[in-house]
């Protein structure tokens, strides 16, 4: 009897060593899975990032699919054969990471609307279309603004016309843009733009003349002369040379297509869609150190 009450602490020792180890192995094994987990979970949010943020995932997917669609059956019934205005076009350059410096002064001369610092040794162009889903999403991200302060003057941008056939209002807002620049200041023109995005739809519904140039009279652009410009048309061929451009230099396909260019060696990057800030830094600095 004594040999066992002797034993017995033993034993109890024993019996919490074994239930810490095992204690601890469970704590250790759980903290491990909420790491993969987060680890898994942070992943998914970078790749939801590039397409639209997560809680727009789904339906950006279905709307693209649509307009994909759309787009191949307008593109046969609008810019087939010799209807294709690209047809006799120049043969975009082999060396795609390059252009001319004096192709490089063409894409961004000054009548191309250029936002902060003319002399900036990078430019980002924006090619984009009003009812674009994802030219929306870029737009109300606060990339742009992000992107201009952290590189202070080195970086300016510009916004081009890329107005997709399938896109019932676009070319009329692609004009509507044109029109914008000319009845007011640069500032104005890139709050009209933020402003038309804010109230766009893919599908059409976005805005009839009307009530762009009323949008216009919200940001003191005088309305009646901007409703009077859209419907004058004077600026279809200056949007249609837009969208020219990218085709000879580019061969952008899509909205929004981004083209981001060393001002000094005529080397350039794309990066299309609407990703976050930090892929535009990516691409910005590796042009930097060219």
């Amino acid at each position: 009897m004594k040999d066992n009450n002797q034993l017995l602490p033993i034993w109890i020792s024993v019996m919490i060593l074994i239930i810490t180890i095992l204690a601890t192995y469970m704590i250790v094994d759980v903290k491990t899975k909420s790491i993969a987990n987060e680890v898994v979970s942070q992943n998914l949010n970078i790749e939801y990032e590039k397409v639209g943020w997560k809680e727009n995932y789904d339906k950006i997917n279905e709307i693209q699919k649509t307009q994909i669609v759309e787009w191949l059956k307008q593109y046969d019934a609008q810019w087939g054969g010799e209807n294709n205005p690209q047809a006799n076009a120049p043969t975009p350059p082999s060396e795609w990471w390059a252009i001319s410096l004096e192709q490089v002064k063409k894409v961004t001369s000054e009548n191309t609307h250029i936002l902060w610092n003319p002399d900036a040794e990078i430019t980002w162009v924006e090619y984009s279309d009003i009812e674009c889903p994802y030219c929306k999403k870029l737009h109300q991200s606060w990339t742009i603004e992000e992107i201009m302060k952290e590189y202070d003057w080195k970086v300016n941008f510009i916004f081009k016309q890329f107005p997709l056939a399938f896109h019932k209002q676009a070319q009329m807002e692609a004009e509507a843009v044109l029109c914008a620049w000319e009845l007011w200041w640069k500032d104005k023109y890139y709050d009209f733009i933020t402003q038309a995005f804010n109230g766009s739809k893919w599908n059409g519904e976005s805005y009839t003349k009307e009530s762009i140039s009323k949008l216009g009279g919200e940001l003191w652009i005088d309305e009646k002369k901007l409703l009077s410009c859209i419907e004058s048309w004077k600026f279809k061929q200056q949007a249609q040379d837009e969208m020219e451009e990218w085709s000879t230099l580019f061969g952008i396909t899509w909205t929004p297509w981004n083209v981001l260019i060393n001002n000094k060696t005529g080397k350039w990057d794309k990066l299309p869609w609407a990703y976050p800030t930090w892929s535009f830094k990516q691409k910005i600095d590796s042009l930097l150190e060219k």
